[in-house]
């Protein structure tokens, strides 16, 4: 008994990370779009300044806030983008963190799409192991 209760719980974590590498398409296109947004702005910062004469260093400073700005904002909305076995976190919770971060950001819904689908076979596959196991009983 104790190793089935083990093996379930290593396929449940190998569940969650691929459930999670799912993600990985919407995350991409979360941070490139942030990244677009971020370098126009400092291009633009840059602009308004002028013929003011910037070390490279300065710049590079001016970069790594922008960079460290956005990755703050980031953070958030990623972790709920992530399904960790440790959490509460379902892939129905998954699945709405990325219809809301689609719309927000106008981001595409394949990887929505996807989700769904396998939230439809994951309760069909959990509605047949109920009937089975009731048969048993």
């Amino acid at each position: 008994m104790e190793a089935e209760s083990i093996i379930a719980e290593e396929v449940k974590q190998l569940e969650a990370l691929k459930d999670s590498l799912e993600t990985v398409p919407t995350i991409k296109k979360l941070r490139a779009y942030a990244e677009r947004i971020r370098v126009a702005e400092v291009e633009k910062c840059l602009s308004k300044m002028g013929d003011v004469d910037l070390s490279e260093n300065k710049k590079k400073a001016i970069y790594d806030v922008s960079l460290g700005i956005v990755n703050k904002l980031l953070h958030g909305p990623m972790q709920h983008l992530k399904c960790d076995a440790t959490e509460n976190r379902t892939l129905s919770d998954i699945l709405g963190n990325m219809h809301a971060l689609n719309r927000i950001f106008s981001l595409d819904k394949e990887m929505e799409d996807k989700l769904q689908a396998k939230i439809e076979q994951n309760q069909k596959q959990s509605s047949r192991g109920q009937s089975v196991s009731a048969k048993f009983s």
